[in-house]
């Protein structure tokens, strides 16, 4: 038929199927870039995760040694009585150990007026082992921040001989400060931590000028000759890009795509920071992901070659396609969320897919199986650091929590009532005419006089309150979900029963008392120490108005 209207209905079909066309691909088109950005996002996101618990857990693992060795009770004796010598006897054989087993670069122990008194480091070129007086605070800023607080400090910090993440730890025996601990270990040394548990090219890009200030000058020449460098740069590992220019104009954006041939790589940068705040360099992790966006490559040729046979199925098949990706994508993105966040039960609610294998679950797949590996280091690492600081936690004669638990947990429990919402009281414990007991009957009769005061307590206690031994004769409770009424009913059961307590030394019997100060957590107080300042105050009072009483 060649009539003008059926032309013209023929052309109208045709240029309305064509518009179709071009409108459904432009947006197929913008579909496509959007979900490739957003898979990228998902992976810089994933391992940015990861390697965020890696950085945690290596620092956490350091700052376990340096409180085992300052709760190390001989390296105290020593330390209180600044022998050098033996100090660093006993230092060297514990470098050899906790070098080997942990791949240290540093032990430096400092003491309070900023003086070096023993030092071990390897930072590369060779091993140097100091037991000479020098200052070193002016270049030791995360030492002077421990000794001026007399808080652990954790950091990523440049000192004269090597770039590396660093614990610091201040060592206080009966009350004073006696030195400070810094345990550290190189950056080239935690590189390939990184590298093996991500299974990824990873590497360091170091800010040249912040080297050259403040490694020493001989130092400086001996990274330079042993790594890669680059323009205001030093490369620590290897990298496969080799447009220089494109490297480290994206070092600023977060990730970037290189192409190099048919290999397409995704680039992941994090800004290292030193102590005090300065961009010393960044981090880079290289993903292969050619699969990936192949993956979206042969998605599009599909479109475009179903479309044309069937319109309407190509558009259901697109936005399925679409909301299928979309769900894919959010739970790989929930998985690495999970996982950065140490929830390893996620891995038992998923698995791998051994069957059906595409892109994204291959993705998927490798997810899992990182975050088992991951989980599996954590396992042994926790181990590890279980055994290093459980001595460091708990009173050796009464089995109870000590100083540095109260300390450590304080804060923690302040915090979780504060964002629950519930009461928190404190409650100080201090025992009446302790050193009349002690200069009558002796030491040892003291000593059974707290271990009978300890048993009492603890049987009136639940599993919910804590209880800490804080100083020779004076103990903390804290009471969670306690408000100051149930604080005093708790504290009045415990008075009591102190005072029915008789103990039998040898046919004499002994009888004490003891005397309680309670605060309850207000709005006000920034940490737990505020309300252990006020419950102190109470306690005061009550030693002054006679003892064995409550006051609050």
């Amino acid at each position: 038929m060649n009539s003008p209207a059926f032309k013209k209905l023929t052309y109208t079909i045709v240029a309305v199927i064509a518009l179709s066309f071009v409108i459904l691909f432009l947006y197929q088109l913008y579909n496509n870039k959007y979900l490739i950005n957003r898979t990228i996002r998902t992976k810089y996101i994933e391992n940015k995760n990861i390697l965020n618990a890696l950085k945690a857990l290596e620092q956490e693992v350091l700052m376990s040694v340096a409180v085992s060795l300052g709760e190390d009770k001989q390296l105290k004796d020593i330390l209180s009585k600044k022998d050098r010598e033996t100090a660093f006897s006993v230092l060297s054989e514990k470098w050899k150990i906790l070098k080997t087993d942990f791949n240290l670069s540093e032990i430096h122990i400092v003491l309070p007026d900023g003086n070096s008194f023993v030092n071990f480091i390897d930072y590369g070129g060779k091993e140097i082992k100091e037991n000479k007086k020098y200052y070193l605070i002016d270049f030791r800023k995360d030492i002077d921040s421990s000794i001026k607080s007399g808080k652990p400090v954790s950091t990523l910090f440049i000192c004269r001989y090597f770039v590396g993440f660093r614990a610091v730890y201040p060592v206080v025996k009966n009350g004073k400060l006696i030195a400070v601990i810094s345990v550290g270990k190189r950056i080239e040394n935690v590189i390939p931590v990184i590298k093996g548990e991500l299974h990824k090219n990873s590497y360091a890009l170091l800010k040249k000028d912040k080297l050259r200030e403040c490694l020493k000058t001989d130092i400086f020449k001996e990274v330079e000759n042993r790594s890669t460098p680059l323009d205001g740069y030093i490369l620590i590992g290897i990298t496969e890009v080799e447009d220089r220019e494109f490297l480290f104009s994206s070092l600023d954006k977060g990730f970037a795509i290189y192409s190099k041939g048919d290999k397409e790589i995704l680039l992941s940068m994090y800004p290292l920071k030193d102590f005090t705040g300065v961009n010393v360099g960044f981090i880079v992790l290289e993903d292969d992901v050619s699969y990936l966006l192949s993956g979206f490559k042969r998605g599009m040729y599909n479109f475009l070659f179903a479309y044309g046979v069937l319109f309407v199925g190509v558009l259901g098949s697109v936005i399925f396609f679409i909301r299928s990706l979309e769900r894919r994508l959010s739970q790989i993105e929930e998985l690495t969320e999970r996982l950065s966040g140490r929830d390893f039960g996620v891995l038992k609610e998923v698995k791998d897919d051994k069957e059906y294998v595409d892109d994204i679950q291959r993705l998927k797949n490798n997810i899992i199986k990182m975050g088992k590996e991951l989980h599996n280091y954590i396992i042994e690492m926790n181990k590890k650091v279980l055994k290093l600081s459980e001595e460091a936690f708990t009173d050796p004669m009464l089995n109870v929590l000590n100083r540095r638990a109260f300390l450590e947990i304080g804060n923690s429990e302040a915090e979780k009532v504060r964002v629950r919402g519930i009461p928190l009281s404190v409650m100080v414990l201090d025992l009446d005419n302790f050193k009349y007991i002690n200069d009558t009957y002796g030491h040892d009769v003291g000593d059974i006089v707290l271990k009978d005061f300890v048993k009492t307590v603890k049987g009136m206690i639940s599993t919910r309150e804590l209880f800490f031994r804080i100083g020779g004769e004076e103990f903390v409770l804290i009471l969670p979900g306690a408000d100051i009424k149930k604080a005093v009913e708790i504290a009045e059961k415990i008075r009591k029963a102190v005072e029915q307590r008789e103990i039998d030394i040898n046919g004499r019997k002994i009888k004490y008392t003891v005397s309680i100060g309670i605060a309850q957590i207000k709005d006000k107080d920034t940490d737990i120490y505020s309300v252990l300042h006020r419950a102190d105050k109470m306690l005061y009072v009550a030693k002054r108005s006679g003892k064995n009483r409550i006051v609050y």
